[in-house]
């Protein structure tokens, strides 16, 4: 066989997918090993697959496509058949060289990007072909067998005109007799290209069906709170990765870049060999408290409590960068003690809608109130009258809130030494620069956002935002380019989304098929990019309250999820590199374009074509002309003087590969480098206008006057005083690997060899406890429900914390899911699931 790859014929018959069809044929049953089966199980496939792949692919760097890593040879520039980019939510944006032989890709290679460190790759990334070319890959449209209970695995093979004809009559008849809004769709985050992914083509069928939206639940608490001193919305609260480069301390705060976001990863050890100290602070001795200088170990849930101790020995000790919070922070804004709002000229005068509603501050040399901006220096504290209203400046309220957080205290609440607070709030405040990556790993806990607020007050206090190599680092996005989303969303005939409840409500509003006491039917759902059976808290409630209340679940993907399997009809649906599409970048200051390299294969479509299809039979064709291509909707996307003011259009796309977005060119971007994306411009101490951030019918007139001021509340479950602490004394978190992102890449060959089977981590003393050795199978269980899994010794755990890693499916498992166990309720501000927040035991089985 020539160094050119196995023949067209060969690779056709040796596809991973085909071999094993009979998981998906007509009436064929899915393998679960949840129950008893026979025959040629997924781990024994892999076992058997092993030996010739494995040496090959694993010890090709895993650059190799399994059918073909023994042929693959060296890369040659004649096979590369385009570029494209990683659209997967570990928001790394990496840039691959997609090289292709007969049709099929067989390598994926990091591409160049402008700088050096933009260029990279993880495992997930480089073994993407596994996932199009696996044993999962969905090839056909799918509908359950008619009689047949969901998730059972019984299905036959349709077509497409079948399928689209039923989607259509059912979505009709639904919304004739219970109104568009009875059909959901559930968008996930699995695909952030800006036409064929989250934010895309599916929008503006959406828009132009009435359905119901429900806001989104996950990952934003961080965000939420960091807001709250920012200004900076719920996503885009970092600076560029790069701008650690200009750090004197990198604080990775509840995070794990190593193995979640190594792109980030890349520019810290950069930075490091620079001179930069890296400092962990963690529950878990994890990969990046291996590689850091300083670990600090704290209690899970109690962050919060240590910004807020921190922020107090800082004022106390008078290590506060007063020049700093007099001129860029809210700190000399008058509070009015009668109303708990700012004080404003139109508290005085009427100010037209098109002008500036100033703020006022007190100006000590004139012993009274001035707008801000005029006079002299204003004074930091002190309360005052001021045309008979009591006035105080926000600063001294954020003083007195702060005191009664002390570091004594924080001892016993966070585990850590006095030494260690002290040591740490003297780094922040003496620091030339200090950078916090920071993420989701205290995101999913009921108290996530107050958190992330009190470290974004620590960091405001001591001067370090809106500078160079000072703020936080996660997730980058330049927001300078707004691409013209109202302009692909809002089709002819638009009637707009429904947002009226969060995803957190969605199984209860099915239940009830009522909203806040309203009638309010749920019907039907479309799953789109999105696997939230898998990634329900509570799974219980998703199988239990949700599915039963439906009458259709459509699931749109390429694999086979637990979404899908408990669905009524699937689409296959195009990968990455089966179509054609943008992003802009997460993390990266690019704009960055996905050629098309390879057909999809079977009967898989884009998301382009399949909303058009759904579209059409409905009605909409003015909404979706048949003539219409990618082209068309991308260039509605690409237009407006945002777009134009950084010459990004779809042809420079398609011939540059990426355009850069950075509006301050050879600088990094910075979230506040001139004013922060507040309504003064500056960094806020103290909170005017609280809101939850979805309102959703919730009474929060008692909350309302606590949320002006940070504050610490305890979590939910895995506090120390909790109810369930009281009967499940083990913390349960899910961590992020280098093997998934979430549930994506669950069943990919390759990966599965590194990572094959679902592991219950556990400390030395815990296991020892209950007689538990290493590979035990043991059952982990609380009030919500169970799973059944192997356990493993974990030295890097603390006593009483437990961890697994997040992402496998439950046919996956012996028995149950991870799922079953995690916290199902949200905080009634924050309006985000609290997965981490969750108690459970353990014992051998």
């Amino acid at each position: 066989m020539g160094k050119r790859g196995m023949h067209a014929s060969t690779l056709r018959s040796s596809y991973p997918f085909e071999l094993r069809a009979p998981l998906l044929a007509r009436g064929g049953e899915m393998s679960n090993r949840n129950s008893a089966q026979g025959g040629l199980t997924r781990r024994g496939f892999l076992k058997a697959t092993s030996a010739a792949a494995g040496a090959a692919v694993v010890g090709s760097n895993l650059v190799g496509c399994a059918f073909d890593a023994a042929n693959a040879g060296e890369p040659t520039e004649d096979e590369i058949a385009g570029y494209g980019v990683c659209r997967s939510n570990c928001m790394q944006s990496c840039r691959y060289a997609a090289h292709v032989r007969d049709g099929k890709i067989v390598r994926l290679e990091p591409a160049d990007y402008g700088e050096d460190l933009y260029r990279g790759s993880c495992l997930r990334g480089m073994s993407y072909m596994h996932r199009i070319y696996g044993e999962n890959r969905i090839k056909y449209p799918l509908r359950r067998v008619d009689g047949t209970e969901r998730g059972a695995g019984e299905w036959e093979r349709i077509t497409w005109d079948e399928a689209i004809a039923e989607i259509a009559q059912k979505f009709s008849s639904i919304a004739e007799e219970y109104g568009p809004q009875a059909v959901v769709f559930d968008f996930g985050t699995g695909n952030y290209g800006e036409i064929q992914g989250q934010t895309g083509i599916f929008n503006r069928l959406g828009s132009v069906m009435g359905v119901s939206k429900p806001a989104g639940m996950n990952d934003l608490s961080t965000g939420y709170g960091i807001d709250r001193v920012l200004g900076t919305g719920l996503m885009y609260f970092a600076n560029e990765a790069k701008s650690v480069l200009d750090s004197s301390h990198i604080v990775v705060w509840g995070s794990n870049p190593v193995h979640s976001t190594p792109q980030n990863w890349r520019w810290m050890q950069r930075a490091k060999e620079q001179g930069t100290r890296i400092i962990t602070i963690d529950p878990v001795k994890s990969a990046i408290a291996m590689k850091s200088d300083e670990y600090y170990p704290i209690k899970p849930t109690t962050d919060g409590y240590l910004a807020l101790a921190m922020s107090n020995y800082i004022i106390e000790n008078d290590l506060q960068d007063v020049e700093f919070i007099k001129k860029r922070t809210t700190a000399p804004f008058l509070v009015r003690q009668d109303t708990g709002m700012l004080l404003r000229k139109s508290d005085f005068e009427e100010v037209p809608e098109d002008a500036e509603d100033e703020f006022y501050v007190w100006d000590p040399e004139r012993n009274t109130a001035v707008l801000y901006g005029t006079g002299a220096g204003p004074a930091l504290e002190g309360s005052y009258e001021y045309e008979g209203i009591t006035v105080t400046t926000s600063y001294t309220l954020l003083k007195e809130q702060l005191s009664q957080y002390v570091v004594a205290d924080a001892v016993a609440e966070t585990g850590m030494t006095e030494e260690t607070i002290e040591h740490l709030a003297r780094m922040f405040a003496e620091g030339d620069a200090i950078s916090v990556n920071i993420s989701f790993g205290m995101d999913h806990y009921n108290n996530g956002y107050q958190s992330c607020w009190a470290i974004a007050i620590l960091m405001a206090l001591t001067g370090n935002v809106g500078r160079d190599g000072a703020g936080f680092t996660g997730i980058y996005l330049n927001t300078a380019l707004a691409l013209n989303i109202p302009g692909l969303w809002a089709a002819p005939g638009f009637k707009g989304m429904t947002t009226a409840f969060p995803m957190t409500l969605l199984h209860e509003v099915a239940r009830d098929q009522e909203y806040n006491g309203e009638p309010y039917p749920i019907k039907a759902m479309v799953a789109i990019l999105s696997n939230s059976a898998s990634n329900w808290p509570s799974q219980t409630n998703y199988l239990e309250e949700l599915l039963p209340n439906l009458d259709f679940l459509l699931a749109m993907d390429m694999e086979m999820t637990d979404t899908a399997r408990y669905s009524d009809m699937i689409l296959p649906i195009a990968s990455f590199y089966e179509n054609e599409d943008f992003r802009k970048a997460h993390n990266l200051p690019y704009i960055v374009h996905q050629d098309k390299v390879i057909d999809p294969p079977f009967e898989a479509k884009d998301d382009v074509e399949i909303a058009g299809l759904i579209g059409r039979a409905l009605g909409y064709a003015e909404a979706f002309p048949e003539e219409y291509t990618f082209d068309d909707y991308a260039n509605m996307l690409l237009s407006g003087p945002a777009v134009e003011a950084f010459g990004v259009s779809l042809d420079r796309l398609r011939k540059d590969g990426y355009i850069e977005l950075r509006t301050a060119p050879g600088k990094p971007g910075i979230v506040g480098r001139e004013k922060f994306p507040t309504e003064s411009g500056l960094a806020q101490l103290y909170t005017e206008k609280p809101a939850p951030r979805v309102m959703y019918g919730q009474d929060v007139t008692e909350r309302f006057p606590k949320e002006h001021l940070v504050y610490y509340q305890p979590s939910a479950e895995v506090n120390e005083r909790s109810e369930a602490a009281k009967t499940y004394p083990l913390v349960f978190i899910q961590e992020h690997t280098r093997w998934r992102t979430h549930s994506q890449w669950f069943n990919s060959p390759i990966l599965r060899e590194l990572d094959p089977e679902p592991l219950f981590k556990m400390s030395p003393e815990d296991a020892a406890d209950r007689g538990i050795a290493d590979r035990d199978v043991v059952e982990v269980f609380n009030d919500r429900g169970h799973m059944v899994v192997k356990a493993i010794i974990d030295p890097s755990l603390p006593k009483g914390m437990t961890r697994m890693p997040k992402g496998w499916q439950r046919d996956q498992f012996i028995e149950g899911g991870y799922q079953e166990l995690t916290y199902p309720h949200n905080d009634e501000w924050s309006v985000a699931f609290n997965f981490y927040d969750t108690r459970v035991d353990v014992k051998k089985r």
